[in-house]
């Protein structure tokens, strides 16, 4: 069976299963045949992002819920984002400009 998001069709066969979503605290599982075992609330490990890729913050297309906040949260560190800004400065001497003009205190 393919990754499917919650409340949109997925094709098993013949059949069409609907996922839900359910209020925090309801748990319930579920089984065909044996040989897919759903169970409620769904593990972030267990969702995946269906949408493009995101070059600003490196999460793909199937990645889980779990690996994509984490390059969220890689990406919010301040150490990094600092970096980030002191990287572009080098790199742009417009931007670096303006900043000194702002700042008023840049060789």
């Amino acid at each position: 069976m393919g990754k499917c998001l919650p409340g949109s069709p997925c094709y098993e066969g013949n059949d069409v299963i609907v996922y839900t979503t359910y209020p925090k605290g309801c748990t319930s599982s579920s089984s065909k045949n044996n040989s897919y075992v759903y169970s409620l609330p769904l593990r972030s490990e267990d969702v995946y992002y269906s949408g493009p890729n995101l070059p600003n913050t490196g999460i793909n297309t199937l990645d889980t819920l779990t690996s994509s906040i984490q390059r969220i949260d890689n990406k919010l560190n301040p150490q990094t984002l600092l970096e980030a800004i002191l990287l572009v400065l080098q790199e742009n001497p417009t931007l670096k400009a303006e900043l000194c003009s702002i700042l008023s205190d840049c060789e």
